[in-house]
């Protein structure tokens, strides 16, 4: 997970910019008349947000063509978001394409390595239609973690997966994601999740259920995967010309890096697994397909 700064977005001007070009004027007189509940929603989530309970936040299960706030249905407050935020030619855009600028590096902040190409309803908009246009709702994000999450929504404190905009300090300063490496005909790396021991068990378990609704672990062994075809005939070549200790050493390197730059990276984990495999760092590297 990514660091990313709260959006610079009053969510009433947000959501006057997404309605006001509507040709419809017994749509947008609707839409204008529940103004004051979309600011109170905003407000209601950024607290939320703050004190770490979205799960407080209760979900809509009417169907689309029921009425959701005010005259207006859960299927129109949608479609706000998909036309009059999404369509390229609509005011709203601007407000979309500087929501996904927030990602670093353009890298997606929910997996870390993903490109940010699309916004991600961190409340899906199926059941908080109210929130479909808050910008505080909207996370840069990868199609993977976007369309492949869990469709569940946590049901209490410690099934919430991290928030970007929300969850900082420890979820970023302190490493919770590891690795190891599996011995086989070939080498591969199994990732996994360990918490600081001194962390709180909420936290312990909303950095779990990050890692399992985003199915990182498979995702992050794809990645390492590649990258450790890539290093087979570095890593050789490092041997034949240094010596065997040159292996451990640039892997070492390498590690150390990546760590100064994120603490839970899964090149991070996969590299600190390499360091601490003699299997791997003796030979085990040469077990690769190219």
């Amino acid at each position: 997970m990514r660091l990313v700064a709260l959006p610079n977005y009053n969510p009433t001007d947000v959501y006057i910019t997404c309605i006001n070009n509507i040709s419809d004027q017994n749509l947008l007189s609707r839409l204008q008349s529940i103004t004051p509940y979309i600011n109170a929603a905003a407000r209601y989530y950024k607290d939320k947000g703050d004190g770490k309970q979205f799960y407080l936040i209760t979900p809509n299960h009417c169907e689309n063509d029921e009425v959701v706030l005010g005259a207006v249905t859960k299927s129109e407050l949608k479609w706000v978001y998909s036309t009059q935020m999404v369509g390229r030619s609509k005011p709203g855009r601007a407000i979309y394409d500087s929501l996904l600028s927030l990602a670093p590096l353009g890298k997606c902040p929910l997996c870390g390595f993903g490109h940010a190409t699309t916004l991600d309803h961190y409340l899906p908009k199926t059941l908080f239609p109210q929130l479909s246009v808050l910008p505080l709702n909207l996370v840069p994000s990868c199609k993977d973690c976007n369309t492949g999450k869990s469709a569940s929504i946590a049901a209490t404190d410690s099934s919430q997966t991290l928030h970007p905009y929300f969850d900082h300090d420890q979820f970023i300063n302190e490493q919770w994601l590891y690795a190891e490496v599996v011995q086989g005909a070939q080498a591969r790396i199994r990732f996994y999740v360990n918490a600081p021991s001194h962390w709180d068990d909420i936290s312990k378990a909303r950095v779990q259920s990050h890692f399992d609704d985003f199915k990182l672990a498979k995702r992050y062994a794809v990645e390492a995967g590649s990258q450790l075809a890539c290093l087979k005939d570095i890593l050789e070549a490092y041997r034949t010309s240094v010596g065997a200790d040159a292996v451990r050493q640039n892997l070492t390197i390498e590690a150390l890096s990546r760590e100064g730059m994120h603490k839970n990276s899964w090149q991070t984990a996969m590299y600190q697994a390499l360091v601490s495999s003699d299997w791997y760092c003796e030979g085990g590297y040469l077990l690769i397909s190219n």
